[in-house]
C-alpha cells in the first residue's frame, strides 16, 4: 500500500523541515517548497493527496498558488497554513476552495489530526463518487435498455396520467415523451375498451389485487394516421399488456399505492394472422356447406336435364315441344349456373376460363339488368381501346350482376349507376397499395351508385359471408363475399370507396392480356347426338342419376351395366363374365371414392376407358385424375347431346 504524498509549502525552511519530520513520524511522505513558483513546478510533475500551503509568502502569495494549482487539478485538496487570526483570510481561502485551514502557531497533534481528517474526508468522497459513477453507469445501462426495448414501458400515477414512457412510444405509435407525460393513459386507448383499462386508473381496484400482474389486451391509437378504407384497424395497435401496481413505503408502516408499471407489446401481427385464420376457417365451413348443397343440387339438375334431353330428342327442331324442353334447358343452365357459384366459393369448381373483351361483357349484363329495373339510369364509360382478359365468363357476369343488385338496393328510390372500364399499368412500386399480387397490365372496372354511402364499420365488413345491412329475410350476404371470393380466384383485387352525399364506388382489378381476343363460335342450335355401341359401366351413389344416365345411354345405343359404389364396380371388373368398354366414374361417393376406384380399375386393366362424372370436385382432384390416364371429364348436370359427343370422342382416341 503506497504511502499518501503531502506537499508542504512555505517561504520559511524551518517551518517546512518540522511540518515535514511530524508528518514522516505519523508514516506520511511529504515533499518541500519554498515559494509559490516552485510549487507549481513540482505539483505539475507529481501527483499529491494533500497540498498544506502558506498564504502569506513573497512574490506569489498562497491565494494565487491555490487558483494556479485548482487550475491544474479542480479535485486537488488544499489546507491553507495562516498567521492571520483574522476569520476573513480564512474564509477568503475556503471560497477559493481550500479544504480546511491552520492558524499559525498550530501544535502539531491539531496538523496531523487535520491531515488525517482530510485524507478520511478525500477518501469518503472518492468512494460516494465511484459509487455514484457506479449508480450513473447503471442508470444509463437501464435507461438505454428500456428505451430500446420492442416493448411500450410506461408507468402511471393514481390518477392513470403517463408518469413515463420510453422511445417505443414514439417508435410505434408516433407519440413523443413530452406530449403524452401528464397526458391520461385513457386518451389513447379505442373507446371500446375504456372499460378494460378502468382497473389501471382506479387505486380501489388494486387494494384486492396480487403484485404478481395481469395480462390485458387493448388497443392503443396510433399519432396522425387517418381513417383507411382498406385497413378500419390501421387507426390502432393491439397491445398485450402486463400490469403491476406500485406500492411503496409508507410513514405509517404500511404500503401506498402509487401507480402502475406496464409493459405492453405490440401483438397487432399475430391478431391479424388469428383473424385471417378465424376467417379462413369459417370460409371452409360455409364452403364445405355451400359445396354439399351444390352436389345435391347438381344431382337433381342431371336429373331434369338429362329427361328433358331425352324427350326433346323425339321431338323436330322446330316443334313446340322442342321449344319448350329447349326452355326447361335454359333453367337448367341458369340453376347450373347458380349451383357453380356454390361450388366457386367453396373452391371445387374448375373454372372455364376464355379471353374476352369486358366491355361486351359489361354491356350485356347491364341492358338485362336495366329491363328489370326501370327506376334505375345506367350509363356506360368503357374504353374502346380495352385490353383483353383471361377469365370464366360466367362467373364474371355473377360478379358484374352481384353489384348492380347491391347498387340498386343502395337506391330504394331510384338512381343512377356509372359503369366504367379503363386500362390500367401497375409499377412495382405500386402494388402493395393497390393490394396486388404482382405488377403489369391491368383491366379496371368501376361500378358507381348514387344511393347510401357506407360508414367504416359497414365497409370494414362489406366482403364477410352473411354480412348484410338488409332486414332478416331481404339478403343472406352472400353476393359481395363471393363476388370478391371469385376476383380473388383471378388473380385480381377488389376494393371500395364511399364518401357521403356521393354513393359507393365498387372496384376491382384483373390481370389483362395483349393477346389477340378471338370470339368463341355460338353453339348451332341443332345439337348433334352420336350414337355408339359397346358396354358401359356406370358408376354413381345416386339413384337418380343411375336411372337417368341409363336410358341416355341406352338411348344413344350403349349397353349399361350400373353401381352404386366403387368396390361394387371394382368386383364387375373382376368378374369378367361380361365385358365392359368404358367407365363411367362419379367421384364423390362412400366406401370408396372415384379416385381410389380409377386406381383399383387401372390396376385391374391399364387399357380401360374411363370417363370422370362430378359437379363437385376440387380442379386440382380432376387435374390429377386426368394426369393418371382419365380418358375424360364430364361436369353435371349434362345433357344426352353433351354424353354422346364425350363418348364418341374417348371411343374415337382410344
Amino acid at each position: 500500500m503506497s504511502l499518501e504524498h503531502i506537499l508542504v509549502v512555505d517561504d520559511e525552511k524551518r517551518i517546512v523541515e518540522n511540518i515535514t519530520l511530524c508528518l514522516k513520524r505519523e508514516g506520511f511522505q511529504t515533499t518541500g517548497a519554498y515559494d509559490g513558483n516552485e510549487a507549481l513546478r513540482i505539483f505539475k510533475q507529481q501527483k499529491f493527496d494533500i497540498v498544506l500551503l502558506d498564504v502569506s509568502m513573497p512574490g506569489m502569495n498562497g491565494y494565487e498558488v491555490m487558483e494556479h494549482i485548482f487550475a491544474i487539478d479542480e479535485e486537488a485538496l488544499i489546507i491553507i497554513i495562516t498567521g492571520y487570526a483574522s476569520v476573513e483570510s480564512a474564509i477568503r481561502a475556503l471560497k477559493i476552495g481550500a479544504w480546511d485551514y491552520l492558524k499559525k502557531p498550530f501544535e502539531y497533534a491539531d496538523l496531523v489530526k487535520t491531515v488525517k481528517n482530510a485524507l478520511s474526508q478525500k477518501k469518503l468522497i472518492a468512494d460516494k463518487k465511484a459509487v455514484s459513477a457506479r449508480l450513473e453507469a447503471s442508470e444509463r445501462q437501464y435507461e438505454y435498455m428500456v428505451n430500446n426495448s420492442p416493448d411500450l414501458i410506461f408507468t402511471l400515477d393514481q390518477k392513470g396520467y403517463f408518469a413515463f414512457v420510453n422511445n417505443q412510444f414514439e417508435k410505434v405509435l408516433g407519440f413523443p415523451k413530452k406530449d403524452l407525460i401528464g397526458t391520461g393513459f385513457e386518451d389513447i386507448l379505442h373507446k371500446d375498451d375504456l372499460s378494460k383499462a378502468s382497473i389501471l386508473t382506479r387505486v380501489q381496484g388494486y387494494d384486492q389485487q396480487t403484485t404478481e400482474g395481469q395480462d390485458i389486451l387493448l388497443r392503443f391509437k396510433k399519432a396522425g394516421t387517418k381513417t383507411s378504407q382498406y385497413d378500419p384497424y390501421e387507426l390502432f395497435a393491439f397491445m398485450e399488456l402486463k400490469v403491476t401496481p406500485i406500492h411503496m413505503p409508507a410513514s405509517d408502516g404500511k404500503k401506498e399505492f402509487t401507480g402502475v408499471y406496464a409493459v405492453a407489446r405490440d401483438v397487432t401481427e399475430r391478431v391479424t394472422l388469428e383473424d385471417q385464420l378465424r376467417q379462413a376457417q369459417k370460409m371452409d365451413a360455409i364452403g364445405t356447406l355451400a359445396g354439399g348443397i351444390a352436389h345435391d343440387f347438381n344431382n337433381i339438375l342431371m336429373g331434369i336435364q338429362g329427361y328433358a334431353s331425352l324427350v326433346k330428342s323425339e321431338f323436330e327442331h322446330g316443334s313446340n315441344e322442342y321449344k319448350r324442353l329447349a326452355n326447361i334447358d335454359a333453367y337448367v343452365f341458369s340453376g347450373a349456373e347458380m349451383a357453380k357459384q356454390l361450388l366457386g366459393f367453396a373452391q371445387k369448381t374448375s373454372q372455364e376460363t376464355s379471353l374476352i373483351n369486358l366491355n361486351y361483357l359489361l354491356k350485356m349484363t347491364a341492358k338485362l339488368f336495366g329491363r328489370t329495373k326501370k327506376d334505375i339510369r345506367i350509363e356506360l364509360s368503357l374504353d374502346k381501346q380495352l385490353w383483353g382478359t383471361i377469365v370464366d365468363e360466367g362467373l364474371i357476369k355473377q360478379v358484374v350482376m352481384n353489384l348492380f343488385v347491391n347498387a340498386w338496393q343502395a337506391m330504394p328510390e331510384g338512381g343512377k349507376i356509372l359503369i366504367k372500364s379503363e386500362n390500367i399499368i401497375v409499377d412495382e412500386l405500386k402494388v402493395d397499395e393497390f393490394g396486388l399480387v404482382k405488377s403489369g397490365a391491368y383491366v379496371k372496372v368501376t361500378v358507381i351508385d348514387t344511393g347510401i354511402e357506407m360508414n367504416d364499420e359497414i365497409m370494414a365488413r362489406i366482403f364477410d359471408p352473411f354480412f348484410t345491412t338488409k332486414e332478416r329475410g331481404q339478403g343472406t350476404g352472400l353476393g359481395l363475399a363471393t363476388a370478391y371470393g371469385i376476383i380473388k380466384s383471378h388473380k385480381g383485387i377488389f376494393k371500395v370507396k364511399s364518401k357521403p352525399g356521393k354513393g359507393s364506388a365498387f372496384i376491382f382489378f384483373l390481370p389483362a392480356t395483349n393477346t389477340k381476343i378471338t370470339h368463341s363460335k355460338m353453339p348451332s342450335e341443332k345439337e348433334m347426338i352420336f350414337n355408339g355401341k359397346g358396354m358401359v359401366l356406370l358408376v354413381d351413389d345416386e339413384k337418380g342419376v343411375i336411372e337417368v344416365c341409363s336410358e341416355m345411354l341406352e338411348h344413344l345405343g350403349y349397353q349399361v351395366k350400373a353401381v352404386s359404389n366403387g368396390v361394387d364396380a371394382v368386383n364387375v371388373l373382376k368378374d369378367k363374365k361380361q365385358k365392359i368398354d368404358l367407365v363411367i366414374l362419379d367421384m364423390v361417393m362412400p366406401l370408396m371414392n372415384g379416385e381410389e376406384t380409377f386406381e383399383k380399375i387401372r390396376a385391374l386393366d391399364p387399357e380401360m376407358r374411363v370417363l370422370v362424372s362430378s359437379g363437385y370436385s376440387r380442379e386440382t382432384e380432376i387435374e390429377k385424375m386426368m394426369k393418371k390416364g382419365c380418358n375424360g371429364f364430364i361436369l353435371k348436370p349434362f345433357d344426352i347431346a353433351k354424353l354422346s359427343e364425350k363418348l364418341n370422342t374417348i371411343f374415337k382416341n382410344s
